[in-house]
């Protein structure tokens, strides 16, 4: 399998372990879906909570003599839909899944991650109320993850 499809897969399966079975505090894990945001949350099958993976802009790939390493880029969004009283403690818990399922043990490999994938870089979550239309409260968070490919 091509690694950039691994590696995207990887996260999307990795995202979907989330649920209170695992000790995360919600359920989101049972509603990963990959696409761009702003299609995949106007889809009728839209349900709550959910978590979107949308291809994010990729660093430069670094040159090695043999090989490449690449930072490939991805936005993970987290909505729910709490109403404008009940948002906040609602996005908080799907935030901090998110980032715990995600947090890296820095110095080694990422365990659930193809071979070749080297580091997770977390970028600062934003959350964004509902409104302007929209009836979910989202966060957005940056991740980054470094992948070695070569012959």
């Amino acid at each position: 399998m091509n690694p950039l499809s691994e590696l995207r897969r990887a996260l999307i399966t990795r995202l979907g372990e989330i649920s209170p079975a695992n000790g995360y505090l919600t359920s989101a894990g049972s509603r990963v879906e990959s696409g761009w945001f702003s299609e995949v949350i106007k889809s009728s099958k839209s349900a709550y909570p959910m978590i979107v993976v949308q291809k994010g802009r990729d660093g430069p790939p670094e040159h090695g003599p043999t090989q490449l390493k690449l930072s490939r880029a991805f936005f993970v969004f987290g909505s729910v839909d709490a109403g404008i009283d009940g948002y906040e403690d609602a996005l908080d818990d799907i935030e901090h899944d998110i980032l715990m399922t995600l947090m890296p043990n820095v110095g080694r490999s990422i365990a659930w991650a193809p071979r070749g994938s080297t580091k997770i870089n977390i970028g600062t979550p934003e959350q964004v109320p509902p409104g302007n239309g929209e009836k979910a409260a989202t966060v957005l968070i940056p991740v980054e993850l470094s992948l070695i490919i070569g012959p």
